[in-house]
């Protein structure tokens, strides 16, 4: 009976670890896409593990740039090592795609030589600028077996010889392995997006939450002609689409003369029918009894809402800041691209 039960157990962990391999193998592709070369990504074979992927690449790539992320300083070289052949190769440095000048091209020399384990390039760079990414192209003879100490990212044919190419080579083991990530953080001043993200979602976060909490106040608990209607009124708005306001709002901000500012990502969004809304249902649900004693006490409506309400309030004003905060950096994201200024 225990063989028996050890036995099912033994089944049972081996059911749950091949549906747990199951569901995380997209996930493991998802990354491992991410690590793979342009050639690697595009092919119609799957490759299960990217040559970046491969700790021996990563010992390589850190031989020719170090641990970090490489690139090329002023006045420095780089060696990498290509492998034993009968004739030189031949090695250049690409222009860059639609550029018509490339400072990289101009400033590094390269130069082919012969080391002891066979052929080597050496990339001097002989201007005042630093590289962070330096590509190569070696054309191999044909003749010659491919025995290369780091894979190339890209590699076909071109008559004679295979053309090797590499969009980094004074990687390091970090820029080797994260290039990708590397390139798309480059390709736009994403570290500006965020700043400008955090600062007008915190403003409008604070801000909003103050006058949030003071409207909503004054709908609940201080009683005064319309009050009803007032509200009625506010969340009418609810109901009016976005893109109806759209081109009005534009032109407000165009006679302000807000474009292209932070008040244009501010000001606008600092009033929230919605957390006037959710507030006041909160205020509402306060016992009136705490309200009827502060005033016996001679409280004021500033002192209720400071003292009572707010504190009773907080996973109100909570769940209304993170709606806000999520709102606000998703606006701005989308709007970033529209504000050169502000980039």
């Amino acid at each position: 009976m225990r063989l028996r039960q050890l036995l099912g157990r033994f089944l049972i962990h081996i059911l749950l670890l091949s549906v747990t391999t199951v569901m995380a193998f997209p996930f493991y592709w998802m990354v491992s896409t991410s690590l793979k070369s342009p050639q690697e990504a595009q092919q119609a074979q799957p490759v299960w593990v990217p040559e970046r992927m491969k700790p021996q690449n990563w010992l390589a790539a850190a031989r020719i740039g170090g641990m970090g992320l490489g690139g090329l300083a002023p006045q420095k070289t780089r060696v990498f090592p290509l492998g034993p052949g009968p004739t030189p190769p031949k090695a250049f440095i690409p222009m860059a795609l639609g550029a018509l000048v490339d400072p990289r091209k101009e400033q590094v020399r390269v130069e082919v030589r012969k080391g002891e384990g066979g052929f080597e390039v050496v990339l001097e760079n002989t201007g005042q600028t630093r590289f962070q990414t330096v590509p190569l192209v070696v054309l191999w003879p044909k003749e010659a077996p491919l025995r290369l100490s780091l894979p190339p990212d890209l590699i076909r044919s071109q008559g004679a010889y295979w053309r090797l190419e590499w969009m980094n080579a004074t990687a390091g083991a970090l820029g080797y392995v994260f290039h990708n990530y590397l390139e798309a953080w480059r390709a736009a001043p994403f570290g500006r997006y965020f700043f400008n993200s955090l600062i007008t979602a915190s403003i409008q976060v604070a801000v909003g939450l103050f006058l949030a909490a003071v409207a909503a106040f004054a709908l609940a608990r201080i009683p005064f002609p319309g009050k009803e209607g007032i509200f009625l009124l506010i969340l009418a708005t609810m109901m009016v689409p976005g893109e109806v306001l759209l081109i009005p709002s534009y032109l407000l901000l165009a006679k302000l003369k807000w474009l292209d500012t932070y008040y244009a990502l501010i000001v606008p969004w600092l009033a929230s029918v919605f957390g006037i809304f959710l507030l006041r249902q909160f205020y509402l649900s306060l016992p009136q009894d705490l309200f009827d004693a502060a005033r016996i006490d001679g409280a004021g409506y500033l002192t209720q809402l400071f003292k009572i309400a707010l504190p009773l309030a907080v996973p109100g004003l909570v769940t209304y800041g993170i709606f806000t905060f999520l709102g606000a950096s998703t606006a701005s994201l989308e709007f970033r691209t529209s504000l050169p200024s502000l980039r």
